[in-house]
Formats: structure tokens, sequence, C-alpha cells
């Protein structure tokens, strides 16, 4: 077998293994953003302890999505981290950003698809 065979195969596996991490990825996105939904509720009934999670939650999303090449899922979760760095406790902006994050989720599942 010729080296450039086991090269081509090699990296057609690497794709094969990225893709279906990429699909985890997408998978626990939504989750994570359920996650987040519920602790916007909590922050607008003045539970501000779950900046903390929030603000780790789109972190790893962030830095994941960016990884993978989903950059709208990546740029949203930015704003949201961003945010709650900035001003923490914006309950009524984060809401709207975790629905852009769940916007970007959905358009990024149907290029896939």
């Amino acid at each position: 077998m010729s080296t450039t065979t086991d090269s081509s195969s090699g990296e057609a596996e690497l794709r094969e293994q990225v893709k279906v991490l990429g699909e985890k990825f997408l998978l626990r996105t939504a989750d994570q953003i359920t996650t987040l939904r519920a602790h916007v509720a909590r922050l607008r009934a003045g539970d501000e302890d779950v900046l903390v999670a929030m603000q780790e939650l789109a972190h790893k999303i962030h830095g994941s999505g960016a990884m993978f090449g989903f950059a709208a899922l990546s740029d949203r979760a930015g704003e949201i981290e961003r945010l709650i760095a900035a001003d923490g406790a914006a309950p009524d902006l984060l809401g709207t950003l975790v629905e852009e994050l769940a916007a970007a989720l959905e358009t990024t599942r149907a290029r896939k698809n």
C-alpha cells in the first residue's frame, strides 16, 4: 500500500471523527440551551447565582462552536459570555441572546442536513 493511500485513508477517518464529534456538540448544545433558558427564568425571578453557570456554559459553546466551524453558534455564545462579564444580571437581553443562540443552532442543523 502506498503512503498516499495511507495518508488519504487517515485523513478521511479523521474527517469522519470530527464530523461525529460535531454532531455530538450540536446535540449537547441543544441540551445546554434548555439549561440556559431555565437559568434565564431563574434570573428573572431574582436568582443571580445562575450567572456563573450561564457564563460557563456560554464559554464552552463559544469555544467548541469555533473549533467545529460553527461561527454563528460561537458568536451568539460569545455575546452571552461578554454580556454576563460586563453587565451581569440583564435577564431580558440574556433571554433574547439565548433565543438567538437557539435559532443559530437550528440554522446550523438545517445546513448540515
